[in-house]
C-alpha cells in the first residue's frame, strides 16, 4: 500500500514552492493558520484509538501532506513572511518544527507496533525518516532543541534499510540538512538550498571506510548526531563517513550555468538566479574538497556584554544620542574574528540571523564599541547561543557625501591611502556607483567603490578603496 504522497517507487513527493502571480499565492498568514490547525489535528492523534493500522497510517499521512503543502505555500510567500514583521520567520519555523516533531513521534509509534505488516513497514520507514529530516531542518532554522528521538530513528532506519531505497534517501536528506549549515542559512535562501539538496541526494553517500573527501562521521547505532571531520579518519565500530564529492561535481556544473544567468533543468521555478547563486555558494563551500575551517583559536571567556541591536540604534549610540538602555548577554568564548554569547530568554524572539550588533564588555571603562553580525544561532541546554562575526573593533560615526547629499555612516576601518575601507550605511541610501567623500580628523578622503558588499535587513556593508 502506498499513500498518494509517495511516488511509484515509494519516495516522498515534496510539494514545491513555485513563484506565482501575487493574487494567486495564499498569504503567509493563511498558510501559518493552516499549519497551526494541522498541528492541533496531529496532537489529537497522540491519544490511543482503535483504528486499524492501515487506516491510522493513511490519516497521519494525509495530515503530513497537508502540513507539507502549508509549509510550501508559506515559503512561496516569503517576501511577505517578514523576518521582523508580524508573522515572524521564527514563529513559522517553530510551528513547522513542532508539526514534524509530532509526525516523527506518530510514525515512530507505528514503527514500534508489534506485528506491523510488511506491506506497511516500508511506507512507515520512509515517512518516519522523512519526518525526522524535516524536523531537523526546522530545528536548525528555529533554534529549537534537538528532538530526543531524532538520531536514534534515523540510525535505526538506515540500518533496517541497509543503506538503500527510499527510506535511506530520506536519511541522507537529514544528513544533508545537518551538513549544510541550516542554522546559518538566511530565510530567503531556504527554498533554493532545499531544492538543490533534493537534486543532490542521489549523489550523496555514507561510506564505510576512510576517505579524503569525507565531511562528517555518523554512527547509525549510536543515536547521536554526526561529528564533523577535520582530517581523514578511519571509522570505527560501524561508523560511516558522509561523502558529498559527487554531489559537488553536479552543483559545480549548476554554478557555471547560473553564473551565465541560466536556471538549470529541474530547478525551474524553485528559485530565481540570484537565490540559486547564493544557495550554490553555501553548499559548495561546505561540501567542497576544502570546507571552511576555524582560522583562529577560540578562548573560553566569561562576563557580561552590553549589546545594542540594529543600525539605527548603533548609529545613535556612536553619535552620542542613545541612552544606556542596552541589553546584557553572557559571553562564552572569543577569537580574533568573533565571539559566542548566550542571549537572555526574554530577547530570544528578537534576534535573527544577519542582525547587526554593537558589543562592549560591561566591565570595560573604555567607551569603544565593537561591531558584529549574527552568523549562527543554536539552541543549547543553557539557552540560545549566537555566534557573532566581528566586523570592526573601532567603528566611528562619520558623514559620507556622495556628491549630492550627505549620509550618516559607520566607518569600520582606518582610512589609509590605497587600502580598502568598509562603511556601514542604512539600506538603499548610497548609489551603487560613484565616489564617496568622508571628512575625518580634518582631512577629506575620497573613496572609490569596489565590487564587494553585503547587506542585512536594515544595513549595507560597502567596501571602498581610499584614494
Amino acid at each position: 500500500m502506498l499513500s498518494s504522497s509517495l511516488d511509484a517507487v515509494g519516495n516522498l513527493k515534496e510539494p514545491r514552492s513555485t513563484p506565482q502571480a501575487l493574487g494567486t499565492v495564499p498569504s503567509a498568514r493563511d498558510a501559518m493558520a493552516g499549519l497551526k490547525a494541522n498541528m492541533t489535528a496531529l496532537d489529537g492523534l497522540r491519544t490511543p484509538d482503535r483504528l486499524p493500522l492501515a487506516a491510522r497510517l493513511a490519516l497521519i499521512a494525509q495530515l503530513e501532506t497537508d502540513a507539507r503543502v502549508a509549509v510550501a505555500e508559506a515559503i512561496t510567500d516569503a517576501a511577505r513572511l517578514q523576518v521582523h514583521g508580524v508573522a515572524l520567520w521564527r514563529s513559522f519555523a517553530e510551528q513547522a518544527c513542532h508539526v514534524f516533531g509530532i509526525l516523527l513521534e506518530l510514525y515512530g509509534d507505528l514503527s514500534d507496533r508489534a506485528g506491523l505488516p510488511e506491506d506497511l513497514r516500508s511506507e512507515v520507514d520512509v515517512r518516519l525518516a522523512g519526518a525526522a529530516a524535516q524536523r531537523l531542518r526546522w530545528e536548525l532554522q528555529s533554534c529549537v532543541p534537538e528532538h530526543r528521538q531524532l538520531w536514534c530513528r534515523i540510525g535505526d532506519i538506515w540500518l533496517r534499510a541497509n543503506g538503500s531505497g527510499p527510506a535511506a534517501r530520506e536519511c541522507l536528506r537529514a544528513l544533508a540538512y545537518y551538513s549544510a549549515g541550516f542554522d546559518q542559512v538566511p530565510p530567503a535562501a531556504v527554498p533554493a538550498v532545499d531544492s538543490l539538496i533534493g537534486v543532490a541526494i542521489p549523489f550523496l553517500a555514507l561510506a564505510p571506510g576512510a576517505t579524503a573527501v569525507g565531511r562528517y562521521l555518523f554512527d547509525p547505532a549510536a543515536g547521536k548526531p554526526p561529528r564533523r571531520l577535520v582530517r581523514v579518519e578511519q571509522p570505527e565500530n560501524g561508523a560511516l563517513t558522509f561523502v558529498a564529492a559527487d554531489a559537488c561535481a553536479i552543483l559545480s556544473g549548476f554554478s557555471s550555468q547560473v553564473a551565465d544567468g541560466v536556471v538549470p533543468p529541474g530547478l525551474a521555478g524553485a528559485a530565481d538566479v540570484a537565490q540559486l547563486a547564493e544557495a550554490l555558494q553555501i553548499l559548495l563551500r561546505l561540501w567542497s574538497d576544502s570546507p571552511p575551517v576555524r582560522r583562529y583559536r577560540r578562548h573560553q571567556l566569561g562576563g557580561a556584554l552590553k549589546v545594542v541591536r540594529g543600525f539605527d540604534r548603533i548609529r545613535a549610540l556612536l553619535a552620542g544620542n542613545l541612552q544606556d538602555d542596552n541589553s546584557l548577554w553572557q559571553l562564552q568564548n572569543a577569537s580574533r574574528c568573533g565571539l559566542a554569547a548566550l542571549v537572555p530568554p526574554a530577547e530570544r524572539e528578537r534576534i535573527c540571523l544577519g542582525d547587526l550588533v554593537g558589543l562592549q564588555a560591561s566591565e570595560s571603562h573604555e567607551q569603544m564599541w565593537h561591531l558584529g553580525i549574527v552568523r549562527r544561532m543554536r539552541a543549547t541546554e543553557n539557552g540560545l547561543l549566537v555566534g557573532i562575526e566581528t566586523i570592526s573593533q573601532r567603528p566611528i560615526f562619520v558623514s559620507a557625501d556622495d556628491g549630492r547629499v550627505a549620509h550618516d555612516a559607520l566607518l569600520c576601518d582606518p582610512l589609509l591611502k590605497g587600502e580598502a575601507a568598509r562603511i556601514l550605511v542604512e539600506t538603499g541610501k548610497l548609489p551603487a556607483a560613484g565616489a564617496l567623500f568622508i571628512s575625518h580628523r580634518g582631512t577629506v578622503h575620497k573613496l572609490k567603490p569596489l565590487n564587494a558588499s553585503t547587506s542585512g535587513y536594515d544595513f549595507e556593508l560597502r567596501v571602498y578603496q581610499v584614494m
